[in-house]
């Protein structure tokens, strides 16, 4: 009998696949309910707009074909409405693939990956994987990336930081005064990603504009999604702005045909509707507060968001319900999904509760009160 364990480097063996919030399918099956909320994943609760559903059923019909391996129409769409030029692009199957990308492209073993121990799974994850490369620096006491840490962990062997602002799973934010502090500290051979999945969600007037720093500092890089705002998230489509020079280099790794030829269609589409996509995020702002006032007044301690979720803890609860565990379990009997955030290292009395539809959050705000009396 073959050790197939012995066949794998020690980053493989000890990683552990990534857990996702369980699907509504996969709960009506398990407890046979039929009328479920899913509030774990942060993903958009409005669905793709008409034109873009159109645009996937037109795109359908040449599916014997293989895609655009250059995404040339969306990638000409992209750049106009982002201001860039298409050699500064590079599309990937989510954004997740594009972060697997930068650390295949970069690091070498021996070389090292800079992020934040409570942050997006995935950069622990990938960098496990990729010669064991990761270097994770604790978030601060008010749950935000501790960029002095950072800066500070930086060494002659780092290749690549990536900070996730807003911050999956807190929601919490770097101000621009902060970032351009810590990129004056970077020094210049290091990449700086800045993973904005939820940038379109962000109405904080002192956030960091990325793309207009990259002219001051070519070793950054944006990171952005269609996963989130744009309803996307079942067609995996994400991408990275940087220096055209790093671009063309990151090209020499990716997938051909990475993008499907049913996700380029429907971004082409989602980029046609600005005042669509700019109403979600208003209509986010509106219900994230709204879900964060009632959750703090039946005894949730609620960290500031900026994004689609809410990072909540259970301090103020009764003792018999300060596990998140325990929390999500009595949730699920009531149909309403939500994430435990014991496997980001927040603890066990910590949840990440998406943003829904304002019915969604009401029945998702009764069950708690119901639980918790």
């Amino acid at each position: 009998m073959i050790d197939f364990k012995s066949l794998f480097r020690p980053g493989i063996l000890a990683t552990r696949p990534y857990s996702p919030g369980k699907p509504i399918c996969e709960v009506r099956r398990e407890l046979g309910l039929g009328d479920i909320i899913k509030l774990a994943s942060n993903e958009n609760p409005e669905g793709p707009l008409p034109e873009v559903l159109e645009a996937i059923a037109e795109a359908a019909c040449d599916l014997n074909r293989y895609p655009d391996s250059s995404a040339f129409r969306l990638t000409e769409a992209l750049a106009a409405n982002l201001g860039v030029t298409p050699d500064e692009l590079i599309l990937g199957n989510g954004s997740n693939e594009v972060i697997d990308i930068l650390i295949r492209a970069l690091v070498s073993p021996g070389e090292n990956v800079i992020f934040s121990q409570h942050s997006f799974i995935v950069y622990a994850l990938t960098t496990a994987v990729h010669f064991e490369c990761g270097r994770a620096v604790p978030l601060t006491a008010d749950d935000r990336h501790d960029l002095p840490a950072m800066a500070a962990a930086i060494d002659a062997n780092t290749k690549l930081v990536i900070v996730c602002n807003p911050n999956n799973p807190t929601g919490t934010y770097n101000t621009a005064d902060e970032f351009t502090a810590f990129m004056k500290q970077v020094p210049p051979r290091v990449v700086v990603a800045v993973d904005e999945a939820y940038y379109e969600y962000v109405t904080a007037p002192d956030y960091p504009q990325v793309l207009s720093m990259r002219g001051e500092y070519p070793n950054l890089v944006s990171l952005r999604t269609f996963s989130k705002i744009h309803s996307l998230a079942g067609l995996r489509l994400g991408y990275a702005i940087g220096h055209a020079g790093l671009i063309t280099e990151l090209h020499k790794t990716r997938e051909p045909f990475n993008v499907n030829s049913l996700s380029q269609a429907a971004a082409v589409a989602c980029l046609q509707n600005p005042a669509a996509v700019a109403d979600r995020a208003r209509r986010n702002e509106r219900e994230r507060e709204r879900l964060a006032r009632n959750l703090e007044a039946i005894g949730f301690q609620v960290v500031p968001s900026q994004a689609n979720f809410l990072l909540v803890r259970c301090g103020g609860c009764p003792d018999r319900m300060k596990s998140a565990l325990l929390l999500t379990t009595s949730m699920l009997m009531k149909g309403v999904i939500v994430r435990p955030m014991h496997a980001f290292g927040l603890g066990e009395g910590a949840l990440r509760i998406s943003v829904g539809l304002p019915e969604e959050n009401d029945r998702c705000v009764a069950a708690l009160r119901e639980i918790l009396s």
